[in-house]
């Protein structure tokens, strides 16, 4: 008597590898993942998203893993240098497909894009200039010392002072602006459409999908956030906070302006409530530094270089005056409202008027209406 099963309806489905076999390959991958894959290097995390990323060193690792050979295949291009084709504005588009193989077989295949009007890519965060040293330190001067612009020393600047109202100073084009120089960028947005092939490819092809989803960096507003890993029963919980309590204790009215509203931009008390919200949503995540100093230099635009103003807003918003000192949940809290993950993002289109109208709240309240 036997207890093999002999399968003849040549139509029946057939595994590729017995239970034991697979049960084998799927140890080895956790081993490999949990043993060789670095958090922040490989893989990590990305804002709104609560499985981890597989970035393109972390791909490249398990196609050596597994002895695949990579072959990348141009589908769709569009160049149009001088915009003739796009209202006047440069544009850019690959399309790769990707085909990995073992040898002569063919394991996947799959498709990336990448173009040139993906935000990370069309546009660029504008300061104003010393119209004399050219470096980006002007700040507002304050009123005390006569007001104008001045190019502040501190920053690196050199020192010179302009009248309010000079159109050198005030008719720049700060904020968000599109990038004047993305064909500079041709060679970067087509590794990123390769990039975006392997990544989808070896999760197909390694079938490691319940470990890692796919590393898209425009996920939220065009970048993937490196961040180490902690269970979430030892991950520190924000403390709660009574937004209404802590805003009367500064002296606001919580009454004159909703604190629930939805519309940007935002009163500063309904901001105020925006990021309680959100740290509690973000309440077992981990900030990680590159995080942290994006939103400082964020704020730091906002507030034309004047740390001072940063600091009292923050300590308004979280509690804490430096981002080195605010906790976890608030850090990715204060990215969701300015809208940025890394250096090379604008803030909202609302951020900016937000923060100032906040502050000026903030600084009411303390008692250091001077400071505006």
């Amino acid at each position: 008597m036997t207890n093999e099963i002999v399968v003849s309806d040549p139509n029946f489905l057939a595994p590729a590898a017995s239970v034991a076999n697979a049960l084998a390959v799927y140890q080895a991958k956790k081993e490999f993942i949990n043993g060789v894959l670095r958090p922040s290097v490989d893989y990590g995390t990305i804002a709104g998203s609560d499985k981890p990323a597989l970035f393109k060193p972390g791909a490249e690792k398990m196609v050596s893993f597994f002895g695949l050979s990579p072959v990348f295949e141009d589908i769709q291009t569009a160049e149009d240098w001088t915009g003739e084709q796009h209202g006047g504005e440069p544009f850019f588009y690959y399309r790769q497909k990707c085909r990995l193989f073992k040898g002569d077989r063919l394991i996947a295949t799959a498709d990336g894009s990448c173009n040139s009007w993906e935000k990370k890519y069309r546009y660029r965060s504008s300061e104003r200039v010393c119209p004399n040293c050219g470096k980006a330190t002007i700040i507002k001067g304050r009123a005390e010392y006569g007001g104008g612009w001045v190019c502040f020393a501190k920053k690196g600047g050199c020192g010179a002072k302009f009248r309010d109202g000079d159109p050198a100073i005030e008719k720049q084009e700060i904020g968000q602006i599109k990038n004047p120089d993305v064909s500079e960028q041709v060679n970067t947005i087509l590794k990123m459409a390769q990039k975006r092939a392997l990544v989808a490819a070896v999760l197909i092809g390694t079938a490691i999908s319940d470990y890692f989803t796919q590393d898209v960096e425009d996920f939220m507003h065009g970048d993937v956030i490196n961040a180490e890993f902690r269970d979430a029963a030892t991950a520190p919980v924000a403390a709660p906070r009574q937004p209404d309590v802590i805003i009367a204790e500064l002296g606001y009215d919580a009454q004159a302006q909703p604190t629930n509203g939805s519309t940007r931009p935002y009163p500063p008390a309904a901001l105020f409530a925006k990021i309680e919200d959100r740290s509690k949503v973000h309440a077992t995540k981990v900030a990680p530094d590159r995080l942290r100093k994006a939103i400082a230099a964020t704020l730091d635009t906002i507030f034309d270089g004047d740390k001072t103003k940063r600091y009292e807003l923050c300590k308004w918003l979280t509690g804490k005056a430096s981002t080195k000192d605010i906790p976890d949940a608030y850090v990715h809290a204060l990215s969701d409202w300015l809208g940025v993950t890394d250096f090379s993002q604008p803030p909202h289109e609302h951020a900016m008027t937000e923060a100032r109208t906040a502050l000026a709240e903030a600084l009411k309240a303390a008692g250091q209406q001077e400071l505006l």
